[in-house]
Order: C-alpha cells, then structure tokens, then sequence
C-alpha cells in the first residue's frame, strides 16, 4: 500500500502593478506555513513564517514525513512541489496533482478547476475562502492574517483536496475511464519536469533585451507615422483613429454604415445565450452585395475649412447680459466675460468643417460574405487583413497592400512590446534569470501554455526577442531540438494516409511544398521565411479548415488537399461519425474528448467539426510525445548528472542551456529523448509507430543566432 501524503502551502505574495506574485524565486517571499495529512488522517500544520509565532517551527517533521511518502498530493501541485524543493525540501518520486486529476477527467470539456470549483461540483467539504478573501483583496497577506483563520482555512483546503483525490481515483477505476489514468500519470510526470525547468529558468542579457526594444519601438512609431500618411492620403484632411473599429472599418472598405441596427439584424451579428456567436446568414454574392450596398454609403474625401465664427479655435467668448432702463425703458447690454470659453455652435468645438470633395475615400476593398460583418461595420482583426492583402494584391492596389501590411506589423510590434518584451522585463529576477510558469491544464487538448511572460506564444525562429536569451556558462551554448514536421507525421500516424506514409518516408518538405503553391514558384525558390508562412495553410486542412475565405489558386489548393491525401479525409470522417454514434474520441494515450449531443449541419458535418478532427493530431503530438520526450530527456540528464540545464519546451522543441564540456552528450540524450520517444509509446500504450519522428537540432550564443548541426 503506498503511502499517500496531502499538502498545501501558504505564501506570502508581492503586489506589484496590479499583478500578484507568489513565486518562491521572488526574494522577498516567504513560505508561511506546511499544512499535510496521510490520507484518512488528522492534518498536520508547522509554522515558517507569520506575525503571530515569532519563532519558526523546525522544518524536521515535514522532511520526515517526505522522506516517509510515495506520493505527494496536492491541488496545483507544481506550486507546492516547487515551493518546496526551492526551501531544500526532497520530494517523493511520485507526485499527483488533483487539479490535473480534474482536467483529464473533464474530456476537453471547459470546467473550472480552482479548488473550491472542483469541491463544489463534488460536493465534498468546501474550501474556506469566504474566510480570507476579503482580508486578500484588502492588501492582507496569510503572514500577517489571525493565525486561527489561516490555519483553519488551510486545514480545510488539505481535507477538501484528500477528498477530491479519492473521489477521482473511483472515477478513473471506472471501466469508461480507465483508459484515462496513463494520460493522469503522464502529466504528472511532465508537472515534474516543468518544476525543473522553472526552477533553472533562462539566462537573459538585459543589454540585448534593451536594444530590441530600442528597435521594436522605432518600428512602431515608423508604423504609426506611416499609417497616419496614408490615412490623410486616402481619407482626405478629416482626423481618423485607427484605434477605431469603426474607423478602420470605413478607411479599408470606403463605405460608411447608414443604419447600425438594421446592419445587425441583417448580418445576424451578436451571440447567442451561450455566449457563442450567432450564425451569419446563408448568401450567395449577389444577395450579399445588394444587402451590403443597401445600408451602406461610399464614402468621400474631405477638404478642411476654417470655422470663421470660432477662426479655427473651437472656442468662442460669450459675455454676460446686463439689463440697463432708460425712459423707462428695460433693455440689455454685453456684460463683463465669462471666465471660461463656450464651445463653438457652429462648427461644434472642433474648429473646423469637413467638406467632401467628390472624390471617393479609403482603400476601396469589399468584403466577401456575410462573415465579414462585424458590429463597426466591416473586420478588419488579423485573419481577416491577411485574405485583404491577397485581395489588394489581386487589384493592384499597392497603397492598400502597404497599410495592411503596416497595420499586421503595428498589431505584432505592439504585442511585443508589451507581451515579451514588458513581461521578460517585469519577471526576470534580480539574478537575471527568468523564471516563466507553465500551465498545462488550460488548453482543451492538453497542449502547453505559459504566462509571466507567455513564451508559448513567441514566433519561432528568427524572432529578434530570442537574441536576449543567453547560456549562463562561460563559453556556454543555448541547444534546441525541434520536431520536423511533427503534426503532419501525428496525422499520418493516426489517419494511416498512404500518400502522407509515403511523403514522410521519402522526406517529402510539406511547407515547402505548400509554400511554392501559394507563392506560384518551385519548390526551389522558397526561402525559410516562405516556408515559415507557408505552415498556416499546410496545417489548416489536417484541422478541418475548408478554405472557403480564400480565392483562386490559394483555395484551389484547399480543395485539392483532400483529393491528395484521401486517407485522412476518410479519418476525419470517421472521427466525426464515432462522436456523433458515441459522443467522444479516444486517442492511443487513453486521452478522451468528449461531445454531448452532437449534431450534424445542412452542410453535412457536425456542430464541432474543427475540434474533432484538430484535437486528435494536436492532442497526440503536442500533449503526448512532446511531454513523454521532455519527461526522457529529464530522466537522461539526472542519470548522467548533467550540468547542462534543461530551460525550455516551446511548440514541439526542448532548448537546453548547455555546459561548454557537454556539447555532444547534450545531443545525444535529446535525439534519443525525442527520437526513440516511439519505444517508450510502445511499451507504455501497446501503441506500435509505422513513422519514424526526426528532430533538427541547432546551437549559438543565444536562442535566435542558431546554426543547425550537419
């Protein structure tokens, strides 16, 4: 019988800019209090660090009772594990994360998983917080609230969270459920290696992040600048906020709308009482542009005239009125001023009137169908900008391919700006290193995301951002390992497509490929920037993208996909048809996805479609053989006791900050981590690979200055 230890910790946090910061690699933290029982036991609390208990307890009990345990459980369980191995603690080998427990369990459904969601939804005793939560909000940190209602607030989370581990572990023995506790021990094997790779953090060179910023700024305002030339180029002297989504709106599309409420009602723009949005209505183009042109106005540039009443301040003086008699006569006269000045009646404060001169305003591009419509008018969000400038390229419309290019580069500078480079800055430590968070139960397919900062979320090679993160080793080298073609291999693997089998076996360069269709150029013109662009669209048909937003060749290659790869259009049928009969997907993992009440459409595929033939190959390759190669390269690194350190996984690859002297071995235990990743899936899923999986593999000073290994 293994021995089961429960476990929550309470911290003190720093407030900064409206951010909470619990983590233990903040200097100023403290842990407050242990708070732990065995499993059907009373819970056990030791004291670290608050107001009322001058005097620490002695951390000895804690250690015994670790050294004693197979298991720690806790809810959010990297927290604890982190905070307690930061404090010299030794963990068990084997951890169980309640919260993980909770999210494999949902299915891919969206559930809250917050303790007190999770004891509520199984009525099992309840977390306490009503007893701190005002205290919280208030500025009042655990070190610093009444003992007695910390201590029975944190009692209350160890017995709410003992309960939800056992009431989940009569679920996963459940015969519908069992296949799931592989994907619950595979995740809680990987919350071990994400503990690691918080822990060791990235280098970052402040330097080098300073002068990106430098750079990323001088672009943003080129971007501003230039956007407002061309506005005033095609708008006329009338003032535009490109902030506007109303104003974007008519600068792209050159209409204005007559009647915003009909336009609505029209299009069927809003969201239902799920919260998801209404369905457009169906439209061939004719009925489209008749119902577009009705409510809409073209709109006309503008000459400015001065206001002459105001001359041009949007302000005028007004005088109080005095009542005179003379003759007996009452009559008024102008008075003494009024302090202040009086908005203009005739030109409304603005100084000046906007005259239209006859010649039609804006970039003058149309909206395609009534998936266009948008509560300002038009879109004009980034998907849609990117099938705008194939339509102005179509037209010849350079002015407008510059604006919505500079448009798509402001968006990305200013994300950033304030996502990368505000959040590198805001969360490396004082040491210089940064220490990101990784949260694996957000994503509905299991797939990583990260925050402070999200680097998840980084573009991938060549994204200046990267030059900043450094090895910490004198002469020391930043290591990447990447999947080739990770997706495609999963969707091949799991369709058995004998046109994807046999393109993978020959070493078949699908985004090239891609690339050269969309470009209308061989194969052997295609730059690795071309080849970058080109996976948007290699992907989007293995994940149920139709292509109807685009035109010509680019669509033409949509329709085309299914007629090369056959099996996996037959795969995605097959998907969709098993929901629908059973209401959920069952991967080789065990990992499951479930559907209630599905239903199919007019159109023939089912109310979920995208999601059914996405998570799969997605789930498969990024929540399953990713992890299980992370979990290998960490089991390699502590048996050769490497003092390289493992920093990363980002998309399908592991970086290493590696050691001047470890180089090769560095190498050799990620090709056999990722590599030979298909035996361990062999031996833990019965699940035998007919694809093998390669890797590209890549060294420099930095994360952005790599040179790939021959």
């Amino acid at each position: 019988m293994k021995k089961i230890l429960i476990l929550d910790l309470e911290t003190t946090v720093q407030r900064f800019d409206g951010k909470i910061d619990n983590s233990p690699f903040n200097p100023d933290n403290r842990c407050v209090s242990a708070h732990y029982c065995w499993l059907g036991e009373p819970v056990q609390t030791l004291v670290f660090h608050h107001n009322d208990k001058p005097i620490p307890d002695s951390p000895a009990p804690l250690h015994e009772a670790l050294k004693q345990a197979d298991v720690i459980v806790a809810h959010n369980a990297k927290f604890d594990v982190m905070w307690l191995m930061e404090m010299g603690f030794e963990i068990p080998a084997e951890v169980y994360c309640t919260m993980i427990g909770e999210y494999v369990l949902a299915k891919g459904q969206r559930e809250q998983l917050s303790l007190k969601a999770t004891a509520e939804r199984r009525d099992v005793t309840r977390k306490k917080s009503d007893l701190v939560d005002e205290l919280f909000k208030s500025g009042t940190g655990f070190e610093a609230m009444p003992w007695e209602t910390v201590l029975e607030y944190a009692e209350a989370d160890v017995v709410s969270c003992s309960e939800i581990y056992q009431a989940q572990q009569e679920d996963y023995a459940k015969p519908e459920n069992d296949s799931m506790q592989s994907v619950v021990t595979l995740m809680n094997q990987m919350l071990l290696f994400l503990v690691e790779i918080e822990r060791n953090g990235v280098k970052i060179d402040k330097d080098a992040l300073g002068k990106i910023e430098v750079h990323f700024r001088e672009r943003y305002n080129f971007c501003n600048n230039r956007l407002d030339e061309i506005t005033e180029e095609v708008m006329g002297d009338k003032p535009y906020n490109l902030a506007s989504g109303t104003d974007r709106s008519e600068i792209i599309y050159s209409r204005k709308l007559v009647n915003k409420e009909r336009h609505v009602q029209m299009f069927n723009i809003g969201t239902n009482a799920a919260g998801k949005p209404l369905y457009p209505p169906r439209m061939n183009r004719k009925e489209f542009s008749d119902a577009y042109r009705s409510n809409t106005t073209v709109l006309h540039k503008t000459d400015v005239m001065c206001c002459d009443r105001c001359d041009g301040r949007g302000l005028i003086q007004k005088y109080k009125s005095v009542t005179r008699q003379k003759l007996g006569k009452k009559y008024k006269v102008q008075g003494e001023a009024y302090k202040n000045l009086s908005k203009c009646p005739e030109c409304k404060g603005v100084g000046a009137f906007y005259v239209p001169n006859g010649k039609v305003a804006g970039l003058k591009l149309n909206p395609v169908g009534p998936n266009d419509a948008s509560f300002n008018g038009f879109k004009t969000d980034k998907n849609t900008i990117k099938l705008l400038i194939e339509q102005a390229r179509r037209k010849r419309n350079h002015q407008a391919v510059e604006f919505l290019e500079l448009m798509t580069e402001l968006s990305a500078v200013s994300t950033y700006l304030d996502s990368f480079i505000a959040g590198i800055e805001t969360w490396t430590r004082p040491d210089g290193i940064l220490h990101a968070q990784f949260n694996q139960c957000i994503t509905a397919t299991g797939r990583l995301s990260s925050t402070a900062p999200n680097l998840q979320n980084m573009p991938k090679r060549g994204f200046p951002v990267r030059e900043a993160m450094v090895s910490r080793f004198k002469d020391g080298l930043i290591i990447e390992s990447d999947f080739s073609g990770l997706e495609f291999v999963m969707a091949g693997q799991l369709s058995g497509d004998p046109q994807i089998i046999k393109d993978v076996l020959e070493g078949k360069d699908l985004h090239k490929q891609t690339a050269a269709i969309i470009n209308e150029c061989d194969p052997s013109e295609i730059s690795k920037e071309n080849r970058q662009l080109a996976k948007a669209h290699s992907f989007a048909p293995l994940f149920g993208s139709t292509g109807n937003q685009y035109e010509g060749h680019i669509k033409r290659y949509y329709s085309e996909f299914f007629n090369i790869y056959k099996g996996l259009g037959m795969y995605h049928k097959k998907l969709t048809d098993g929901v629908l009969k059973n209401g959920h997907i069952q991967i080789f993992s065990g990992r499951q996805f479930f559907w209630p009440n599905e239903e199919r459409r007019r159109n023939g595929r089912t109310k979920n479609y995208t999601q059914q033939v996405n998570y799969p190959v997605q789930s498969a390759a990024t929540a399953d053989i990713v992890p299980l190669s992370c979990i290998r390269a960490f089991r390699k690194f502590k048996e050769h006791n490497l003092r390289s350190k493992l920093v990363l996984t980002v998309h399908d690859s592991i970086v290493v900050d590696t050691h001047p002297d470890e180089e090769q071995q560095v190498k050799d235990v990620l090709k056999w981590a990722m590599e030979k990743v298909t035996d361990e899936a062999k031996e833990r899923w019965s699940y035998e690979f007919i694809l093998p999986l390669k890797i590209e593999t890549s060294r420099g000073k930095n994360w952005l200055d790599q040179a790939e290994y021959d």
